[in-house]
């Protein structure tokens, strides 16, 4: 059994049907490209961390499974290529967001002591924040990373037999507080990580852009 596995739910990159709030401003095909960047930071960061196995839960199966392969391929980094070859691909199953999440909790938690689960809209989680979350289950049963929007952009567990998050409320600025609520009413303790923020919309993508050209700026 693994000390730590790294799950990070996707969905498939197809043009129209990601990062639909960014498409007034940009189109579905730019919008597409700011979803697989996204989706790309996000794997790269799971591999850089060196935490344990990492598996990727895609929304809904490939079509054509070699378009996958070399999707994949042109999403690690060289660097982290030696990671990538232990990379599970999975599917999401449940009737709602809440009901994939536990499950893939549940599944991760067979074979591993904990599990943090990641989506792909956070373009500032790091190494280092992983650590935090990793650290924060030896001493509590969940840990969550909040959003500014109320949500939050990392779950991880060390016990959630109680915990169930089917049956909620999600896009709304109480999601945060409804689980807490819940694991709670479970008996479950939890910590909270600093918070973070996520790209859902257009003013986010500008920042997310902004804080890019900054980073960009302080290496050259």
């Amino acid at each position: 059994m693994s000390e730590c596995c790294l799950i990070q739910f996707a969905k498939r990159p197809i043009a129209g049907l990601v990062k639909t709030r960014l498409i007034p401003e940009l189109g579905p095909a730019r919008a597409l490209d700011v979803h697989e960047a996204l989706l790309r930071k996000t794997l790269n960061v799971l591999l850089e961390s060196d935490l344990g196995p990492v598996e990727l839960w895609w929304d809904a199966h490939w079509d054509d499974v070699d378009a996958m392969q070399c999707f994949l391929i042109g999403t690690v980094e060289p660097s982290h290529m030696p990671s990538a070859r232990k990379l599970m691909i999975r599917y999401q199953e449940g009737a709602d967001l809440g009901e994939r999440m536990s499950y893939a909790l549940t599944q991760g938690l067979q074979h591993s002591e904990k599990v943090i689960l990641v989506g792909s809209d956070c373009p500032v989680i790091t190494p280092d924040y992983l650590r935090q979350a990793m650290s924060a289950l030896d001493h509590s049963d969940v840990v969550l990373g909040p959003a500014e929007d109320g949500g939050y952009v990392l779950i991880g567990a060390r016990n959630i037999t109680s915990l169930s998050l089917s049956d909620m409320a999600w896009g709304v600025e109480t999601v945060l507080q409804a689980t807490i609520a819940r694991a709670g009413d479970a008996g479950l303790s939890h910590q909270l990580l600093p918070v973070s923020w996520d790209v859902d919309d257009y003013s986010d993508y500008l920042r997310w852009r902004q804080e890019e050209e900054r980073s960009h700026s302080r290496v050259d």
